[in-house]
């Protein structure tokens, strides 16, 4: 399958990936169809991503899906799109060493790099970066874009200082040109109603600033992708899934909502607005976000917490990752304690020191996702965590990697519950999929 496509990185985090992969899918897709992906477990991004390009972004993630699941990703969600823009995580080479990095999703999917470089506080030793950057694993980079440029004096030394290379543009140093952070990243797209207004007035600028038919040439270079046939779902009496979403609950990979409508219909429902879903459900998934900004709504959305407390005791599937183990839990404790829905004896303190990484967890018995014995992936990204832990919690994954959350144990199970730190990938946990 031909699609024509580009990964967008740097040699670090906080170098502009975000803002530039959005504002060139917000030019492209003027006149071509453009899909977004993030490479790495990032939810955050992806929303920018959908509001440039009007698609949703897939992630792409090689520890969590592995390079099979990556390349179907790819071909499934490239199909009838003109082109990909592929935005990279942290710097190229950064993964567990150089494993599941930028530079060897580059590799396993053939798809050639375009740097994005903060020029901020250096000027001609850029070249020396780009160099290095290439060099050093003899990786597949068609051309740099120079980030916080601040004159044209600044930009001819920054490119002359490239010969590796294709200089494909700048982008001037404009204050407007920043999308607020907190402690997990960039404000979420639900909470800054200004994203698409920043994307714009960035794109108008980059427009004429940037060679877009050049970076439009280079993505005709990614390698031909295999032509994976999925089956058609003919699936007709389906189950409902009840999944939250809203400013507290918004963590969500596209592509698993997506393997959810092949057996599910689907109702979200706002827990901070007090909102439940009235006709029977199968499964109730709560995903991650910021309960923590939204504790006292929470609290007092009595009827939600009482319907999930109901659901859980009559055996409805019910996952809950991160935000969701927030929200199951006995209380969370920020400047005083919050009651939650209490189907788990945990104390939650709301922020802490900031966990971040993967996890590799062994299945002690059998839940929802996993059976015993069955070792499943995830990621974790919190700032809260549990002080406190009643006795008869019972955890049913033990962590080989990361921290979960009780002495290296996640997966607080009780009914047909699971709550865990850890977020997870259905292309490969796929217990919610089976029959």
């Amino acid at each position: 399958m031909e699609f024509p496509r580009i990964i967008i990185s740097s040699d670090r985090s906080d170098s502009g990936k975000t803002l530039i992969s959005s504002a060139l899918m917000k030019i492209l897709s003027k006149k071509m169809k453009v899909r977004g992906f993030k490479v790495g477990p990032d939810f955050i991004d992806p929303k920018y991503h959908k509001i440039a390009s009007g698609s949703p972004s897939i992630n792409l993630d090689l520890w969590l899906m592995g390079k099979e699941g990556v390349i179907k990703s790819l071909v499934k969600y490239g199909k009838g799109y003109d082109i990909g823009i592929i935005e990279g995580v942290m710097g190229l080479y950064d993964g567990i060493d150089t494993n599941y990095s930028t530079y060897e999703l580059s590799k396993v999917s053939g798809t050639p790099i375009i740097l994005v470089l903060n020029c901020s506080n250096v000027s001609s030793t850029i070249g020396a970066i780009v160099k290095g950057l290439k060099e050093y694993k003899n990786v597949n980079i068609l051309g740099v874009i120079f980030n916080q440029i601040g004159s044209e004096t600044h930009y001819n030394y920054c490119k002359n200082s490239v010969n590796e290379v294709e200089v494909l543009g700048y982008v001037k140093y404009d204050k407007r040109f920043v999308v607020p952070s907190r402690h997990l990243g960039l404000y979420t797209t639900e909470d800054y109603r200004e994203a698409n207004d920043t994307l714009n007035i960035i794109a108008e600028e980059i427009e004429n600033s940037i060679d877009i038919d050049k970076i439009i040439e280079i993505a005709k270079n990614a390698e031909t992708l295999p032509d994976i046939f999925e089956e058609e779902d003919k699936r007709v009496n389906k189950g409902k899934a009840a999944i939250a979403y809203d400013s507290a609950f918004n963590f969500y990979y596209e592509e698993n909502i997506d393997l959810l409508r092949k057996k599910y219909e689907i109702e979200f429902f706002s827990p901070i607005m007090n909102e439940q879903v009235d006709k029977d459900v199968e499964l109730i998934y709560i995903g991650g976000g910021y309960p923590e900004l939204h504790l006292k709504e929470l609290e007092n959305a009595t009827k939600t917490k009482s319907w999930i407390k109901k659901e859980a005791e009559k055996g409805t599937k019910i996952l809950a990752e991160c935000g969701g183990l927030m929200y199951l839990s006995r209380e969370i404790i920020e400047d005083k304690s919050y009651n939650m829905v209490n189907l788990f004896d945990i104390s939650i303190k709301a922020k802490d020191k900031l966990t971040i990484g993967y996890t590799e967890l062994e299945t002690l018995y059998d839940n929802i996702l996993s059976k015993q014995g069955e070792i499943i992936r995830g990621h974790e990204f919190h700032v809260s965590k549990a002080i406190n832990v009643g006795l008869d919690v019972k955890f049913s994954l033990k962590n080989r990697v990361g921290k979960g959350i009780w002495e290296r144990k996640d997966g607080a199970t009780v009914y047909n519950v699971l709550a865990s730190y850890s977020h997870f990938h259905f292309s490969t946990t796929r217990g919610l999929l089976s029959s």
